[in-house]
């Protein structure tokens, strides 16, 4: 159960977008200074990368607008983000990091590598993400 309503973000397909996410994640920081140095960098580099995936593929080339919500709880750190893209054909059992000389490829390794959960679900014709990272002593 999270501890309030949370934070939300929505927004369209577009790189500038990562920059409002990114405000997004420091007024959060801001509003709880409790959240250790490594949780707040951990959970960053997931939702970063999700939501990069989000505006880089989701569109198919066409503009869209996605949401997240970011919830700080006492126990955990939780994002779930929506997007009407395109369906994702990823199996996260099978995300592996690409060898040192590929130039992309990273971003889902990466995020599960900095979180305790990472989700993907299609809901009709929604795409759910959903990011948690147990907060270091809890």
């Amino acid at each position: 159960m999270v501890a309030e309503p949370g934070v939300s973000l929505t927004a369209p397909t577009e790189p500038a977008s990562l920059d409002r996410l990114h405000d997004l994640l420091g007024a959060v920081w801001a509003a709880h200074e409790d959240v250790g140095q490594a949780d707040r960098m951990s959970f960053a580099i997931a939702v970063t990368e999700i939501a990069g995936n989000i505006v880089a593929h989701a569109g198919g080339g066409r503009s869209l607008d996605f949401s997240v919500r970011i919830w700080v709880g006492p126990q955990h750190l939780e994002a779930a983000f929506e997007d009407p893209g395109q369906r994702v054909a990823v199996d996260l059992s099978a995300v592996e990091m690409p060898d040192d000389l590929a130039e992309s490829g990273r971003g889902l390794a990466l995020a599960l590598r900095s979180v305790d959960h990472l989700e993907y679900r299609r809901e009709g014709e929604t795409n759910h993400w959903r990011v948690i990272r147990r907060r270091a002593g809890a």
